[in-house]
């Protein structure tokens, strides 16, 4: 599609679906003159998470205490999308603060039903067809868990790869950047623009791969129909050849350790992160974020360092529990996508795996009961990440009919 044909479908779509925070067609047409035609992402139309500034578009990080702002320079990753001659085709809708304080969007397969989030816009503009790519961040599980439920491909690098200069901080220990991308090879193009240094390695492509098996200790509170789905595909793993799939040797007692300290970790970085905004106009905040800066405040120093000190040595035991192995098979979210009016879903099956700061990938996989889109995740050793992208297009290659 070119540029052209994701305007007609915004234009007829967005009404519905709501995932946009600014678009405007002629500015977008005004980079299309301007745009580099010889980069690597010549003409690719992208939508950027409305926590990433922008110097020609306003960012408002999701909230009204910020509505309108207008930074005066572009985010780092704008600035090389750009560079590699991306359309900006404006920003999509946050949570606030990329938290949980939701905004307007709609889930494209249901508009009854949560996109999820905090990159509830970027998902749901890509499963829209209204771009192929969009850029989100996550803290918690804000990138795989909308593309779960929103059926498209979720890529969350491993910590650090990409600079989060420019964008607004909800825990830097933590936070993300993000893709949501309707290919897996799209995903790898625009991650090896945004991370120029990491170099593709050829010699890990042995086969059968070898995977691991790792529901997780919270599987019980997974619709079942989603543990069915995981398991299905692991059966086809094995049935096809392209892979042996065996229980990853990893603690349950890291994995809730690890959700623990994700949350202990968020609120109190958090908390000091937004603490001016909080003390000078908390009237504009919504209730959960109000919430998270209030319960961040209260948490000591004490408890943030035994919180880090847990992910330490739950990042050893991850390490010496994947040595030899190729990517963890497991949950992107617990289901199918909640209604709007519930929220924006659990991130349960995502947070260990972003406080470790491994790359995590979530590939739709199927639908459930109610024709929503299910997906499954696979996790990788911090810095595979261009291992786990070659190896999540192999399973959907090989083993998913979605």
């Amino acid at each position: 599609m070119n540029i052209d044909s994701y305007l007609e479908c915004i234009q007829q779509k967005e009404a519905q679906v709501k995932a946009w925070k600014h678009h405007d067609p002629q500015q977008v047409r005004q980079q299309i003159r301007t745009a580099n035609p010889g980069g690597s992402l010549a003409g690719l139309a992208v939508g950027v998470k409305d926590i990433f500034d922008t110097a020609d578009m306003p960012t408002g990080y999701g909230s009204s205490a910020y509505e309108g702002h207008q930074p005066d320079r572009d985010s780092w990753a704008v600035q090389r999308l750009r560079a590699a001659g991306a359309i900006i085709m404006g920003k999509t809708v946050t949570t606030e603060f990329a938290y949980t304080h939701a905004g307007p969007t709609r889930n494209p397969h249901n508009l009854a039903h949560t996109p999820g989030g905090s990159s509830s816009g970027s998902a749901a503009a890509v499963a829209a067809g209204m771009v192929p790519v969009a850029l989100g961040t996550q803290t918690g599980g804000s990138v795989i868990r909308p593309s779960a439920y929103c059926g498209v491909i979720g890529f969350k690098p491993t910590h650090g790869a990409i600079s989060l200069q420019g964008v607004c901080p909800l825990s830097p220990s933590m936070d993300t950047l993000g893709i949501h991308a309707a290919t897996t090879e799209l995903a790898r193009q625009v991650f090896s623009v945004l991370c120029p240094r990491q170099h593709r390695d050829s010699s890990f492509a042995r086969e059968p791969l070898r995977l691991a098996w790792f529901p997780g200790p919270l599987a019980s509170q997974a619709q079942p129909q989603a543990i069915q789905l995981l398991q299905s595909v692991r059966e086809k793993i094995e049935t096809s050849g392209l892979g042996t799939v065996t229980d990853l040797e990893f603690g349950s007692d890291h994995a809730l350790g690890l959700s623990e300290s994700n949350r202990i970790i968020m609120r109190y970085e958090a908390a000091r992160a937004h603490r001016d905004v909080f003390s000078t106009r908390r009237d504009l905040l919504g209730a959960a974020t109000v919430g998270l800066i209030e319960t961040g405040l209260r948490t000591t120093d004490a408890q943030y360092e035994q919180a880090m000190q847990q992910v330490e040595r739950a990042h050893a035991a991850f390490m010496a529990a994947t040595m030899g192995l190729d990517a963890v098979l497991t949950l992107s979210s617990p289901g199918e996508a909640p209604r709007f009016e519930e929220g924006t879903g659990s991130s349960s099956f995502n947070q260990a795996w972003t406080t470790l700061g491994a790359p995590c990938l979530t590939l739709p996989a199927g639908k459930g009961q109610a024709g929503l889109p299910l997906g499954i995740q696979l996790i990788a050793r911090p810095g595979e990440d261009h291992r786990l992208l070659d190896i999540g297009q192999r399973i959907q290659q090989t083993c998913l009919n979605t």
